[in-house]
């Protein structure tokens, strides 16, 4: 007599299947979490890309700023005077600037001069700050001497120092650099030195610097400073 074995109905039980389900949803995470940190390792990429191709275009426009730097007198009134004094214009700070050039952001060195405001502000996020300029029509000596405040003296060597409005960031702002470590501006002293060449954090002296230098991060822009005749 002949036994036949009979088998039950082939099929997957609840726990294989909890167990598959689970190595799917870790799967699926995996991928996905390395879609994800691809996806934010390419944006920050392209955001540095994009910030070294801007700050390469700021440069430049750094240095034909600087080249054009014109001599101009500012005419301002002294609190109480009725006559006007002249003074030259010329804003050194750490992290402020301010002086008239030939050069136009909007019209390049074709265009007629303009009073050009550089400030330092950190961004809001603080990711390091950024640099904007602020580009104004130059109208001729009281346009730039309604800018200046008065004299005072200098706590350091006692000598008149010119006092400036701030610098104010608006809707037509120029923003040249963004997200950088730092940034300060320097002045190139007018004396020569055996030692090397000395710059200032601070221009106090009535004329203008032999050189500025934009210092930012790991970059910097310097421009000799040619004075250029006022056309």
């Amino acid at each position: 007599m002949k036994h036949r074995t009979q088998r039950g109905n082939a099929g997957v039980t609840l726990l294989e299947l909890l167990v598959a389900m689970t190595l799917f949803s870790l799967l699926s995470a995996a991928v996905l979490f390395s879609l994800r940190t691809a996806t934010s390792t390419l944006e920050r990429t392209r955001e540095r890309i994009r910030d070294a191709r801007k700050l390469e275009g700021a440069e430049r426009a750094l240095e034909r700023m600087l080249s054009g730097l014109l001599r101009i007198d500012a005419e301002f009134y002294e609190q109480g005077s009725n006559q006007p004094s002249f003074y030259l214009f010329f804003q050194g700070e750490p992290r402020a600037m301010r002086f008239v050039t030939s050069y136009s952001l909007q019209q390049g060195a074709r265009g007629a001069p303009h009073i050009v405001e550089f400030s330092v502000m950190p961004r809001e996020d603080r990711q390091g700050v950024r640099l904007f300029v602020n580009e104004l029509p130059y109208f001729g000596p009281a346009s730039v001497g309604a800018r200046m405040l008065g004299l005072q003296r200098d706590p350091a060597g006692g000598n008149p120092l010119m006092q400036f409005a701030p610098v104010v960031p608006g809707p037509q702002s120029f923003v040249l650099a963004d997200r950088l470590p730092n940034c300060q501006f320097l002045y190139l002293d007018r004396f020569d030195f055996t030692d090397g060449d000395r710059w200032l954090p601070l221009w106090r002296d009535p004329t203008l610097p032999r050189a500025i230098r934009i210092d930012m991060g790991t970059r910097a822009v310097t421009g000799q400073v040619y004075v250029s005749p006022i056309r």
